[in-house]
């Protein structure tokens, strides 16, 4: 029975010795997995329980031994054994969490995954035009798709936009932050077929790269934010910088912004490339054209300078030297003569400020200015533009009910054969933006004058209805009349000038917060051209209705 009794836990510590040299040893390995250790942990806790159980066995023998002093050393043996085994297992199962988070940093189940946030957006809008008809901006090779449709008799159609946004935004440390939003936007049917695959010439899909950029925060222990990549960038209203969000694509700038905050201000500037063509070679006149657009804007915020309001201080500079396509287009609207300088260097300086009346915070009010100076072609540039916007909010009435009115005006060019550019740049705005123009988006901020009035009631906390009225004069008859875009919506002629009423607008929203991730946002406008468009362009009105759904999750 001696002899089977050591034959047995001689088995037995042998193979727990051999588990606790193993685990030992996977534990001082770089490169071990973690199931592996896992797995040598199990065969060592297994171990330990079958010396328990051998333990336990010979405890029930000592009636068939009891007067044996070697059973009672064999059973000392045992226990010490088991206690040694249970000291390693211990140590072992404490080192295990540190190689967890040091070694597998990689890995689905590390610290890190605790860092990274994903989520996604669905947004799906269906529209119908009647009259002046404009195509979804993601689909230019539909008809119509360069701007109003067909701009003499009215035009009736209907589609669907979807646009679909994934992403992951993961703030490694203290330090560092990653964001990456990927996009699919495309309309309904474009494609030709949802059969299969649609042929690249006749694709009106976009997947791409949204945005993706890299923030190094709190640079040099200060409260400096470097960001650089693909990204959206908002100033303001949207008047001048915009991310256009109304747009089944939207706009980004692919470059790097440097952004200082504190309690008392707001710093920041960025440099972005808009298009990219490459050298192009050189004029008829001999200089050199390389076909970039760059933007480079900077921008002060003073958070308490004035009581109850942010005072913004901007510059901006739109630098296109696209030889070729901007000397034609100006040369085809008129905008310019045929010169030797095909570039244009906007330099824009202006100033906003947005708050409530201290002590009276139901009165809400906005004033944005910006004058511009620089190169239009061969001609000088010289333009500005004023917007200012007030509100009262009866806070204590049900449905709190806001009263609003405003006046938007931009310059316009009096006279496109001299030597000087009138007509304000409207730059990189989202001009759909709370209706700033109107909710049609068939004027921007350029050559008009705007007239709004508008009432905003909240019958549920979920449910907002906002009605607006515009009216709609060009500054300068002479000049064009100008879509949100920001192009001319008819060409360049001899306009008849006898009066510089353009239209009127009236724009219906309705939003509605289904869900907590769920949101309804619906609209009606009508167009009503008046005595400019009557004689220039045409005299029949223009409906336009849309629903969205947006998903968030």
């Amino acid at each position: 029975m001696r002899n089977g009794l050591w034959k047995t836990c001689t088995g037995g510590f042998v193979a727990a010795v051999f588990c606790a040299v193993t685990v030992s040893q996977s534990f001082g390995a770089d490169a071990k997995s973690l199931e592996e250790m896992e797995k040598e942990l199990n065969a060592l806790r297994a171990s330990v329980s079958a010396l328990t159980d051998q333990i336990e066995s010979v405890k029930q023998d000592k009636t068939v031994a009891s007067s044996s002093s070697a059973t009672k050393n064999d059973v000392e043996t045992l226990k010490n054994e088991v206690s040694t085994l249970k000291e390693e297992m211990k140590t072992a199962a404490q080192a295990q969490p540190a190689l967890k988070a040091e070694d597998i940093a990689g890995n689905v189940y590390s610290e890190f995954a605790k860092k990274v946030k994903l989520g996604g957006q669905i947004k799906t809008r269906a529209e119908y035009a009647n009259g002046l008809y404009q195509v979804p901006v993601s689909n230019g090779t539909l008809p119509g798709a360069t701007g109003i449709s067909n701009r003499y008799s009215s035009y009736d159609d209907d589609y669907v936009l979807n646009q679909t946004r994934l992403w992951a935004d993961a703030d490694v440390n203290e330090h560092l932050r990653l964001f990456i939003q990927l996009q699919d936007a495309r309309t309904f049917g474009a494609e030709g077929s949802t059969v299969g695959y649609a042929y690249s010439n006749t694709e009106n899909s976009i997947f791409d790269l949204h945005q993706g950029y890299f923030d190094l925060k709190k640079l040099f222990d200060l409260p400096l934010t470097v960001r650089v990549g693909r990204q959206e960038i908002i100033w303001g209203d949207h008047r001048v910088i915009g991310n256009f969000v109304w747009s089944n694509v939207g706009r980004v700038f692919d470059g790097g912004r440097f952004m200082w905050d504190t309690d008392e201000i707001h710093a920041e500037a960025f440099a972005a490339r808009v298009d990219e063509n490459g050298f192009i070679g050189k004029s008829a006149t001999g200089g050199n054209w390389d076909s970039n657009e760059n933007v480079y804007a900077a921008q002060l915020g003073l958070k308490k300078l004035v009581p109850g309001a942010l005072l913004e201080f901007m510059y901006i500079q739109k630098n296109d030297q696209d030889g070729s396509s901007t000397n034609s287009t100006l040369v085809a609207t008129g905008n310019v003569r045929a010169n030797n300088n095909p570039g244009v260097v906007i330099h824009d300086v202006g100033a906003r400020i947005d708050g409530k009346i201290p002590n009276i915070d139901a009165i809400d009010y906005t004033a944005e200015a910006h004058g511009q100076f620089g190169d239009y072609g061969d001609m000088t540039q010289r333009a500005w533009a004023f917007a200012g916007r007030a509100g009262y909010t009866f806070k204590e009435m049900n449905w709190k009910p806001r009263f609003g009115f405003e006046y938007d005006y931009s310059s316009g060019d009096d006279d496109p054969t001299d030597s000087t550019h009138g007509t304000f740049d409207n730059l990189y705005p989202t001009n759909h933006w709370q209706n700033n123009y109107g909710a049609i988006d068939l004027v921007s901020w350029q050559n008009m004058h705007d007239f709004r009035g508008n009432v905003k009631i909240q019958p549920t906390n979920k449910l907002t209805a906002q009605v607006d009225y515009h009216y709609y004069l060009l500054a300068e008859a002479k000049d064009g009349w100008y879509l949100a875009n920001g192009s001319l919506a008819t060409p360049r002629g001899s306009y008849d000038t006898g009066s510089s009423n353009l239209a009127q607008e009236v724009d219906l929203t309705v939003s509605y917060q289904l869900y907590k991730n769920v949101g309804i946002l619906a609209g009606y406008s009508w167009f009503n051209p008046q005595s400019w468009m009557n004689a220039n362009v045409a005299d029949f009105d223009t409906n336009w209705f849309y629903l969205q759904t947006t998903v968030t999750f």
